[in-house]
């Protein structure tokens, strides 16, 4: 009787066993439908509702970057490169923004630019993504307000203007008939930002900007310009504020996993 009751524990055990792997995958695939989930940062806001309300995770082909993005296709004055769609391709789930050797636009260096489509205003944006690695290149997270210079209201935020291996640029720009600016970098000692990949995120209210690595807030500003529509961009520039500019460049790339915005639920602000 002792026998028979352990044989059929262990049964029960072995059924038990055999639900659980099955029901694994289940819940793998239900979780990636559901998509990403909402960061800590924002979970952690009381009385807000936040919901993903765009997101690239570069999973498709390079012609599928067109849906959600324009490219930039110009010689650029105030960098060493030229910046063409070529140079941006989709590749093993990710984002990669080449940076060549190749004379092009009248310069001797090619790299990629890349903006949504769809406006934000206001919400919490994210990207992950790891450095070219070289020194002279400045690996950019940024918004700015599209048309000219020199308008009233137009601004650029820089999440991220990464330089090889460590350092961290936010800068906030006034791009109004005055232009100011107001910056500043973080080195991350240890790290070599071009080896791993790194989340870097700004949170943007109608009072305040925040920005993050890693979920680590890194700097808070009260918000007196921002208060316009404006796209996510993602670039690669060869500039000599970025350190040495050495044929160690070629064939490198800014290689993003991921980009997402958040804004809180019912908010009407973006397009």
């Amino acid at each position: 009787m002792l026998h028979q009751d352990a044989w059929q524990k262990h049964r029960a055990i072995q059924r038990i066993a055999l639900l659980i792997v099955i029901a694994l995958p289940v819940v793998a695939f239900a979780a990636a439908e559901a998509g990403p989930q909402l960061p800590e940062i924002l979970t952690a806001r009381e009385g807000e509702k936040w919901e993903l309300v765009f997101s690239d995770e570069f999973n498709g082909a390079t012609a599928d970057l067109d849906a959600n993005w324009n490219f930039q296709n110009a010689k650029q004055g105030h960098i060493l490169c030229s910046r063409w769609r070529e140079n941006v391709i989709a590749e093993k789930g990710l984002c990669r923004i080449l940076n060549k050797k190749e004379q092009r636009g009248g310069q001797e260096w090619t790299a990629g630019s890349m903006s949504t489509k769809k406006e934000f205003k206001y919400g919490f944006f994210e990207a992950r993504y790891r450095y070219g690695n070289a020194t002279g290149l400045n690996n950019s997270f940024w918004m700015m307000t599209r048309g000219k210079t020199g308008v009233p209201g137009k601004f650029e935020i820089d999440i991220d203007e990464g330089h090889f291996p460590n350092e961290v640029n936010t800068n906030l720009h006034d791009w109004g008939p005055k232009h100011t600016g107001k910056g500043k970098a973080k080195t991350f000692d240890g790290q070599n930002m071009a080896n791993d990949f790194h989340v870097f995120s700004l949170l943007w209210t109608e009072k305040e900007l925040a920005w993050f690595v890693d979920g680590r807030e890194i700097r808070r500003e009260d918000n007196k310009l921002c208060h316009d529509q404006a796209p996510v961009i993602l670039s690669s520039a060869i500039m000599k504020w970025a350190g040495d500019v050495t044929d160690k460049i070629d064939g490198t790339a800014m290689e993003a996993d991921w980009v997402r915005v958040y804004q809180i639920q019912n908010a009407t602000s973006a397009k």
